[in-house]
């Protein structure tokens, strides 16, 4: 597959130049929609056994509802790859009987199927992680998908573990709930939905060329000072 190694070799030339896990999982959730057939937004979730998920970096709002939407059911493929099995396909969410309270839920969202891979992280905490990526479309995925989810997985969890020595994924969980934060306070204050939020904030990140993390506590710290 030529143009498979060309792109994992472009890939990791990407990885290895990414500023922080927070950044490196972002590549990895953008490859996965790229390289990945069938695939259409992506995130990088964080599960400790007991406690939840949490989403690492997602190339849109959609995913990370429908991260929130495992933690509320306690089911899904995510849960299931990160702790069960290598890979979770879920092909449809109209006729899926393994995880029905979670499909239903992702369904009114607008996913209809759904491939999650694990990514094997060293953490002294046992937490462990999966690249999700969801689609549109219903039996989206093919064996093809899978097979190139797997070796894009083997290549992410380096890349993470490399980026993870560097830095605390306290921290880059620490970014997530501060962005939160910021979209929270957009939302209320110009009555944007939770999407236009995200994207204001991107691109008032991207204009000013300040990172989305210290944009984001900029706007949260004017906000308690009014």
């Amino acid at each position: 597959m030529p143009d498979l190694s060309r792109d994992l070799a472009d890939l990791a030339r990407k990885l290895q130049s990414a500023e922080g896990l927070e950044a490196t999982a972002l590549s990895v959730a953008e490859a996965a929609c790229r390289l990945i057939p069938g695939a259409e937004k992506a995130s990088i979730s964080l599960a400790r056994k007991g406690i939840g998920i949490d989403t690492l970096a997602s190339t849109d709002e959609l995913p990370m509802a429908a991260d929130e939407a495992q933690v509320a059911t306690r089911q899904g493929p995510c849960i299931s790859a990160a702790w069960e099995q290598y890979y979770a396909l879920l092909r449809d969410t109209e006729s899926d009987t393994r995880w029905p309270a979670y499909s239903a839920r992702v369904k009114e969202l607008g996913v209809r199927s759904m491939l999650s891979l694990q990514l094997s992280l060293e953490d002294p905490d046992e937490r462990i992680g999966a690249i999700n990526t969801y689609s549109t479309e219903p039996e989206a995925y093919t064996e093809e998908s899978i097979h190139i989810g797997k070796i894009l997985a083997v290549h992410a969890s380096v890349a993470l573990v490399a980026a993870a020595r560097h830095g605390q994924f306290e921290e880059a969980l620490a970014s997530r709930d501060v962005i939160g934060q910021a979209k929270g306070i957009l939302m209320a204050r110009h009555s944007l939905s939770a999407d236009e939020a995200f994207s204001a904030l991107v691109q008032q990140s991207r204009n000013s060329n300040v990172r989305l993390r210290d944009l984001a506590e900029r706007v949260v710290r004017d906000a308690d000072q009014r």
